[in-house]
């Protein structure tokens, strides 16, 4: 019967066979849709750019050379990245090792040997108490009739295993450009709170110094004096942190870039250009299914377990193999490939699970647990994945409306400085009025300083929702 009539066949057998396997009554864990994340209202604020996804590479739109760099060394040398190309070339492997188990195996046995047989064994004399050299040489072929499709699913699986792991080590790439983008942004923020420390303090010497020259006119007590004095050594103590933290920036990167605290002492000061707009790509959340490579790996994940499940019931089936051999078996070398010597044989083996059920159901109800805790897996890195867009927009909104005030209180602030310090020059007003409006003109400031490590760091935030510049493999 051809495979063309015996399909039907197999079909039936199938079908009849069905029943044997035991699925405990299970039922798949529901596989949350992008339909049913409903996000419009919540991003209808932001702009819509469909060249808005990030592109390889994206840290290099900041426009700083020295964070390029930075980037590139950390992507070359991190372990962490190290760690997920070795689990990728493992699955890969296992990727190879399931696609030959549904190829034919050939395999070449040689054998030699120096014996002595008894003469009160199977081999009468005067074989029996000689000594012999039987050879052999032989070519066993063995090739497993995938009827039920096991070893196609063991094969989808691994393949699947392994999107899993190409995207999970280009989550890693884009955790650690990641990493290393928010250090710097903050390396650059201590570098203008440092600006804003050194020009207050700047500004408190030359109140004490005022104080001091009208204590000497008599227009001012020594306890003046002594409390700018303290105004003074406090903003040096507020200096010399910053300068500290300016430090372990530096160490932080150049431990980040894979390099000893030295390759930090030779950072410069950034120069970081910050976006001034956001904008989204359009058909969110559902492009998010292949441009982010979190929620790719889990929904690779999913089909690998999918597929295991098929493997596992595929195993309560029969097993049909077909066998082989040929080669020359012969006592002594000399006849080895002699016409005489020839031996060879073919024929089909039966296997079907009788008494291991348990096992197999123990596997499959193992399978069923692994899908529903992958599916679980799957279902919140999405959710996650839609709330961290959510959230950049919420984020960048805010600080909008945070900066556009900043700018009022700063304008505010330092005219009223200018009109206090000048008022305090001419004896028309105290020197706590100098010092309360020099104080919020240093908040304001600090805040607008700030405002503008926030602007970058949810640019990078935005990034990172979106993916990074992942694109899934084609075919």
């Amino acid at each position: 019967m051809t495979l063309r009539n015996g399909a039907p066949l197999l079909a039936l057998l199938a079908l009849a066979l069905d029943g044997c396997v035991d699925r405990g009554n299970w039922k798949a864990a529901p596989q949350l849709a992008t339909g049913q994340l409903e996000s419009g209202r919540t991003l209808q604020a932001a702009p819509v750019d469909a060249a808005a996804w990030p592109a390889d590479g994206w840290w290099r739109g900041y426009g700083d050379a020295q964070l390029d760099a930075l980037v590139d060394e950390a992507l070359a040398g991190s372990p962490t990245l190290e760690v997920a190309q070795a689990r990728l070339r493992a699955a890969q492997a296992q990727t190879v090792a399931a696609r030959g188990l549904r190829a034919p195996q050939v395999r070449l046995d040689a054998q030699v040997m120096r014996q002595r047989y008894p003469e009160h064994d199977l081999y009468p004399p005067p074989i029996g108490g000689s000594w012999e050299t039987p050879a052999s040489a032989q070519l066993d072929f063995s090739w497993t009739l995938d009827f039920w499709g096991r070893n196609r699913q063991l094969l989808a699986g691994a393949r699947s295993g392994e999107q899993a792991a190409l995207a999970d080590r280009e989550a890693a790439r884009l955790a650690i450009a990641v990493a290393v983008v928010q250090a710097y942004i903050q390396f650059d923020l201590n570098y203008a709170l440092l600006d804003v420390t050194a020009e207050n303090l700047k500004q408190q010497q030359g109140i004490l110094q005022l104080t001091q020259q009208r204590v000497q006119s008599g227009l001012e007590n020594v306890a003046r004096v002594k409390q700018s004095e303290g105004s003074v050594a406090l903003t040096r103590a507020a200096l010399a942190y910053v300068e500290a933290s300016i430090q372990l920036s530096r160490n932080q990167l150049a431990d980040l870039a894979g390099a000893g605290p030295d390759r930090g002492q030779g950072l410069t000061r950034p120069q970081l250009q910050a976006p001034q707009q956001l904008a989204l790509p359009g058909l969110l959340p559902a492009q998010l299914l292949g441009r982010r490579p979190d929620v790719a790996a889990a929904r690779a994940r999913v089909e690998a377990a999918r597929h295991d499940i098929k493997a596992s019931e595929a195993s309560f089936y029969p097993n049909i193999n077909l066998a082989a051999f040929a080669g020359f078996q012969a006592f002594g070398l000399s006849q080895l490939f002699d016409v005489g010597s020839r031996t060879y044989g073919v024929g089909p083996a039966l296997s079907l699970p009788v008494f291991n059920r348990d096992t197999l159901r123990g596997d499959l109800f193992a399978r069923q647990a692994q899908f529903d805790a992958s599916v679980g897996q799957y279902n919140q890195t999405l959710l996650d994945a839609v709330k961290d867009v959510a959230d950049v927009v919420a984020n960048w909104r805010g600080l909008e409306l945070e900066t556009s005030q900043q700018q009022i209180a700063l304008e505010a602030a330092q005219r009223s400085y200018d009109l206090t310090s000048e008022r305090y020059r001419a004896g028309l007003d105290n020197y706590l009025s100098v010092l309360s409006s020099e104080n919020q003109v240093l908040l304001a400031q600090t805040v607008g300083a700030e405002l503008q490590a926030r602007r970058l760091n949810y640019s990078v935030d935005l990034v990172r929702a979106l993916g990074g510049g992942y694109a899934p493999p084609v075919g």
